[in-house]
């Protein structure tokens, strides 16, 4: 079948930086694509240069038989060439079907609202929202419903060819497979579909062909069932990843570190017990709302706890803000690197010794030499480049910001660190990297707390596992007792309410 989108030899080159060389890509109608790589392999770039966001490229871009080169996103959108990205471009304050026709594509200049909503459905049926009333407003639906209508206002241009950028790395399970339902409906009514991705999981389930990009470069699109997850991985890397989660100890410290003592963070139904060992990896599982991510945002401070208190080396506290929590020697690394995790727009070394500037400075002036001393340290702990930490901290990938966001606290030689997401948007091969440091700080006697909506991450790299359901505390887990079955019946139907 022929291609509808071909781009041949393209390359895309930034100053000294070559981002793509001579990059082929293809995708026909009605498949989907899977298009993979580590963070800073070139599918970002890629993904601009058809999306009509970068132009400043060479080599040849075909689209639907004809040569084109788009100057605007704006023009490959009316092109039939349609991105969803991370970030929702959705107007909370508006209804469901003002934002499908936000831009006044199909629509007349004078509409009422009943008359947007009617044109709205059969969008809303086309992503699977066919039961939501499209005059609701969409600050009042859930992450994975307002991903699924920034798809139907896509759907609403009638793109024959529609690029998905992560669009499961901010949900949890039940809103991610109702993504992949979508991707799947979308296929067999002919559209083409360009899925970018880190879940190699939802890879396998969804794509027909994978098309792999190394170092900017290429590799030969592969059906996905001609692959396996550590083929498609030494793909990737270009070599084979042995272990992606780290071995757990045998035997661990019963030496509690940390006590919550009825503590009732407002994301919670009820107040929570729960002791932390010294040197332990625990987990906290449940899907977003859970309220497993308010357990550690009300220990590091940054989120309002209604009651309950906290017990550190045998002694109560109640952290009201991050800097109490800091001061015990508790870091917390939150789920949005971007928004409240780093200074994006300052340098990688600002960025590790930010915690602790008190040990860089001196009566409260900093000159610098000991800030690099100590930011080369700290970077060569995590694996980062220590050349570049005069860098601003915003050019790195997704999986090095995630490295500088969790190195920092380091600086404050942590007794317990807490991560909530520790490889959301992160390449497999960073991913691997962060595991071993987590399980590494904790056999230096670092207690590790994790919150996460991701099965395997949770169910693999964990000591002990708590689940969580709505607010409410499920079951524990621990060593050969901690499965994904378990686990994922836990945060998705503890109670059996599917068969009530």
């Amino acid at each position: 079948m022929e291609p509808i989108l071909r781009l041949s030899q393209v390359s895309r080159s930034f100053g000294a930086i070559h981002a793509l060389k001579r990059v082929d890509f293809e995708v026909v109608p009605g498949e989907v694509m899977g298009l993979v790589g580590e963070n800073g392999a070139g599918k970002s770039t890629l993904v601009k240069i058809i999306s009509g966001f970068d132009d400043g490229y060479s080599g040849e871009f075909v689209f639907a038989g004809r040569p084109v080169r788009f100057s605007a996103a704006a023009k490959a959108e009316r092109a039939g060439i349609a991105i969803a990205q991370q970030e929702l471009s959705l107007v909370p304050a508006m209804t469901i079907a003002e934002n499908i026709f936000l831009a006044g594509h199909n629509v007349s200049i004078f509409a009422s609202r009943q008359g947007l909503a009617a044109k709205a459905e059969p969008f809303l049926e086309e992503v699977g929202l066919g039961s939501l009333n499209p005059n609701t407003r969409v600050e009042r639906l859930s992450v994975g419903e307002q991903h699924l209508v920034e798809v139907a206002r896509l759907v609403g241009h009638d793109p024959r060819v529609l690029i998905l950028d992560e669009p499961t790395a901010a949900l949890g399970e039940a809103d991610s497979e109702r993504i992949l339902e979508m991707v799947r409906r979308l296929a067999q009514r002919g559209k083409s579909i360009i899925y970018v991705s880190h879940r190699l999981d939802e890879i396998f389930k969804l794509c027909d062909r994978i098309t792999v990009m190394r170092d900017g470069v290429s590799q030969a699109p592969r059906r996905a069932s001609d692959l396996n997850v550590d083929t498609l991985v030494e793909l990737m890397l270009g070599r084979k990843l042995e272990n992606m989660f780290p071995e757990r100890r045998g035997s661990r410290s019963r030496d509690i570190l940390l006590a919550a003592d009825d503590l009732w963070p407002d994301g919670l139904v009820e107040p929570i017990r729960l002791e932390v060992y010294r040197g332990e990896i625990l987990g906290l599982a449940g899907q977003l709302g859970s309220g497993a991510g308010d357990i550690l945002a009300a220990i590091a401070g940054a989120a309002r706890t209604r009651s309950g208190a906290l017990r550190l080396g045998g002694k109560r506290f109640l952290p009201h803000q991050p800097r109490d929590a800091i001061a015990r020697k508790i870091g917390y690394c939150s789920p949005d690197r971007k928004r409240d995790g780093l200074f994006l727009g300052r340098p990688i070394m600002e960025n590790l010794t930010s915690p602790a500037l008190e040990t860089v400075s001196s009566y409260g002036w900093n000159f610098g030499r000991g800030e690099a001393r100590r930011a080369r340290e700290l970077a060569s702990d995590f694996t980062l480049d220590a050349s570049r930490i005069g860098q601003e901290a915003g050019v790195l990938s997704g999986g090095n910001q995630q490295k500088v966001a969790l190195g920092k606290w380091l600086a404050i030689s942590p007794e317990i660190i807490l991560v909530n997401e520790p490889t959301r948007g992160v390449d497999v091969g960073a991913r691997a990297e962060i595991y071993l440091k987590l399980r590494t700080l904790s056999e230096s006697g670092a207690s590790i707390i994790l919150a996460s909506t991701d099965l395997q991450e949770i169910t693999y790299l964990p000591d002990r596992v708590i689940t969580f359901y709505r607010g409410m505390r499920v079951n524990e887990w621990e060593g050969d007792e901690v499965a994904i079955e378990r686990i994922l019946k836990d945060i998705t139907d503890p109670f059996h309410e599917t068969h009530l």
